[in-house]
């Protein structure tokens, strides 16, 4: 998690290390919701850092929620988390395909550097066209605070201190179960929609355990980490191939660094994943 831990209302949230009981977890996913609402509320806050930590926090709160399924009737509140998120996604994909853009560059060779550059103006141009960097407009942050506040209240009702040791540890089992199944379905058949199961698990997984108070090992962590980077990088890429394909771009050098890229990615992926999860899976 990022290293601040409270909004300006106040609201404040367990570090990654804190431990989180069952008396807390209710609490933990209240505080990310709130922080949530916070953010989307302050027209202060800068609206690129803002969507960026809504979406982020509010894909903590799925898989929180998700952990606590078993016992409880979680999953209607995850599904308006994830179209909360969905609400704002758009407004990430600009400032990503620049990114992508940036990280492809000590990849590319002498004439690819050359459609980067190409790439990059017209991305450019186009933003300039629309006016200018993705703002968050009031309207859709009240919307998305209002479900999240909708959300918020319907958790209350939730008998939250049955989430006890035991059923954290049983939540825990089943991500890891989940994500060794993604892991399998993208080994045997590379597809991108595969490898987008696989990071969402991968992130889930990631985030209960940074929260549940069931942390993985230093060098465990290390792994999990750098996994679900590279899903994100491969995530990043595939929405850059979209841009570039409905801009009738998905040619020449371009295509051949995109594609080039995709497969070096997704080889680094499955083997960063091979040992965490083959070995084990049944």
């Amino acid at each position: 998690m990022d290293s601040e831990s409270k909004t300006g209302a106040g609201t404040e949230i367990p570090e990654e290390a804190a431990l989180v009981t069952s008396e807390n977890v209710g609490a933990t996913i209240g505080a990310l919701l709130d922080r949530c609402v916070a953010r989307l509320e302050d027209p202060t806050l800068p609206p690129a850092w803002v969507v960026h930590e809504v979406r982020k926090d509010l894909k903590r709160t799925r898989a929180m929620l998700r952990l606590c399924g078993e016992e409880l009737p979680t999953r209607s509140a995850e599904k308006r988390c994830g179209a909360a998120g969905r609400a704002l996604s758009h407004l990430r994909d600009a400032d990503a395909a620049e990114e992508t853009v940036s990280r492809l560059r000590p990849r590319a060779g002498t004439a690819e550097l050359r459609a980067l550059d190409e790439l990059s103006a017209w991305i450019a141009g186009r933003r300039q066209k629309q006016g200018g960097p993705s703002g968050l407009p009031r309207s859709l942050a009240t919307q998305v605070a209002g479900s999240l506040r909708e959300v918020r209240a319907g958790l209350d009702t939730l008998a939250f201190e049955r989430i006890d040791a035991a059923a954290l540890d049983a939540g825990l089992a089943a991500a890891w179960s989940d994500t060794a199944r993604a892991y399998r379905r993208a080994a045997r058949k590379p597809a991108i929609e595969r490898f987008h199961d696989f990071r969402k698990a991968v992130k889930r997984e990631l985030y209960q355990r940074e929260l549940c108070g069931r942390p993985l090992e230093r060098m465990e962590r290390a792994t999990l980490k750098k996994l679900a980077d590279v899903l994100g990088e491969l995530q990043d890429l595939e929405v850059l191939h979209g841009t570039v394909r409905d801009a009738g771009r998905w040619r020449g050098p371009l295509k051949k660094l995109i594609k080039r890229t995709a497969r070096e990615l997704k080889g680094r992926a499955l083997r960063l994943g091979e040992g965490r999860y083959a070995e084990r899976a049944s």
